[in-house]
């Protein structure tokens, strides 16, 4: 019998289609993302939440898993030590659902800890975790158990003159009144070169670690665009966030040195010292109002700027602006 071309094409789409729908489920380790029955689209990882609120959204292959029921769980861990929060059961009726899971005690939730969202579908043999997850809430957007309160308001970096040398950088931040930290006076100010921060040290604070969110984004955990500036009597190193990863022992982060005596400048002047960041090496454009993540950790002191900043959390941050 003579079968046209056109035809044999139909059959064989027919039959691959029937195959696939007739198939059993396979195990998720041996698929990728976009073949998943089981897909948690938010949050992904390293997310930051905004709330303490924590909510999932799970998408499913209802063709391949009708009306299969979805566990999902809320972990809290720190290193080895994990406690589940929440956990739910929901059935899949739908292609794509959210599930509200409950508020997290204890914000902000970042730097060595951290949430994963665990989720499984006992009868097809499918699990799967989403991690690190964070929480770093704005605006007091967080419920009444928790006690933490946003950054204070920017502090202000004055504008200098272009061109002018570390000295004479040195002499007008030190003339300012801007801010104590542990009893350490500091202050700031920026040109088109750089970003200068002034510390005059003390017996109790001999010196001060100053960290920059370069992109503001007030996160849950620290990456590659924030920076770490040590301040001494004779000394200046900047550190960065160069590796990150999860695995069953917690977070890690390796951090690795960044700058040179081109790009961070150390200036002794009297009693004050005044380090100069090279925009450049930043990879910041400078302009009046910019606003940059900021906080100040006054060494052997135990203080900081803001008062509940967190080193590993930029979430807990403040922030300077570049003034006019």
């Amino acid at each position: 019998m003579f079968v046209s071309a056109k035809l044999k094409s139909a059959i064989t789409v027919t039959a691959a289609a029937a195959a696939f729908l007739l198939a059993p489920p396979v195990n998720a380790s041996a698929q990728t993302a976009d073949d998943q029955p089981v897909t948690v689209t938010s949050p992904t990882e390293w997310t930051t939440l905004r709330s303490d609120s924590v909510s999932v959204t799970v998408q499913i292959d209802t063709v391949r898993l009708p009306d299969a029921n979805v566990n999902l769980k809320a972990v809290r861990r720190s290193g080895s030590r994990s406690s589940v929060l929440f956990s739910k059961s929901v059935r899949a009726d739908a292609a794509a659902i959210d599930v509200f899971l409950g508020r997290v005690k204890g914000a902000p939730v970042g730097g060595a800890e951290y949430l994963s969202i665990e989720w499984s579908v006992p009868e097809a043999g499918l699990k799967g975790v989403v991690e690190p997850i964070g929480i770093a809430a704005l605006n007091g957007s967080v419920s009444p158990e928790n006690k933490w309160v946003p950054a204070n308001p920017h502090l202000s970096a004055v504008r200098l003159k272009d061109g002018l040398s570390g000295e004479g950088a040195a002499e007008a931040l030190a003339a300012l009144r801007g801010f104590s930290v542990g009893g350490a006076d500091f202050s700031a100010g920026w040109n088109a070169s750089g970003l200068f921060l002034y510390f005059k040290p003390t017996s109790s604070v001999p010196a001060a670690e100053f960290a920059l969110d370069l992109k503001f984004g007030a996160n849950a955990f620290t990456a590659w665009a924030d920076r770490f500036v040590t301040v001494g009597a004779d000394t200046a190193y900047g550190v960065r966030a160069s590796q990150r990863s999860v695995d069953k022992d917690g977070m890690k982060v390796e951090e690795s040195s960044w700058g040179d005596a081109r790009s961070i400048v150390l200036t002794a002047a009297d009693a004050g010292r005044t380090v100069m960041l090279d925009w450049s090496e930043l990879g910041v454009l400078p302009f009046d109002g910019r606003n940059i993540g900021f906080a100040v950790f006054a060494k052997g002191k135990g203080a900081a700027y803001p008062a509940g900043a967190s080193r590993s959390i930029p979430g807990t941050w403040g922030g300077i602006s570049l003034a006019k």
